[in-house]
């Protein structure tokens, strides 16, 4: 299966769709999404996504009652927590957004994680410490670095890449 990984959307509504889109073109089962989405209109437009989506909330996910009840409403976007924990064809996901520079640290050295999402950095990256891959997919906003991006993983071969959105 293809996971779509995004973060930091930051209601930035064009790169949001662009994102739906190339997730969409790359028949994606599943996007995950790791936090600072920012406010219910902007996670109401992942609804149109075709699988379901598992997002986290970040440090600038303040109205969580509301994100949560609109993901609810939508019927395939589940926000709960500031953390989380799947099982997906096999592969243990921790995911969070990565705001307590501990956190991703604390998930990794666990070692009990195949995959760890993180975002909160802005800076796209994939890499490995010790079992488990480390994917952080940047930023989807593209303000902060100017850059938008997202990532996705072949959970069949574990391979991730970084992908840019243009919008």
């Amino acid at each position: 299966m293809i996971i779509g990984i995004l973060a930091d959307s930051h209601d930035n509504r064009p790169a949001i769709r662009e994102a739906i889109n190339q997730f969409v073109s790359l028949d994606t089962g599943l996007v995950l999404h790791a936090g600072d989405i920012t406010d219910t209109q902007s996670l109401g437009i992942f609804c149109d996504l075709p699988c379901e989506m598992v997002g986290v909330f970040g440090n600038c996910d303040r109205q969580q009652k509301q994100l949560r009840d609109e993901g609810r409403r939508c019927g395939t976007i589940q926000m709960e927590s500031r953390f989380a924990d799947l099982l997906v064809d096999g592969l243990r996901i921790g995911m969070v957004h990565g705001d307590d520079p501990g956190s991703v640290l604390a998930l990794a050295e666990a070692a009990v994680f195949d995959v760890i999402i993180s975002g909160h950095t802005h800076r796209p990256a994939i890499r490995k410490s010790g079992e488990s891959i480390l994917i952080n997919p940047g930023e989807a906003c593209g303000e902060r670095y100017g850059k938008a991006t997202i990532a996705i993983l072949d959970t069949d071969t574990l391979e991730a890449e970084i992908l840019t959105l243009t919008f």
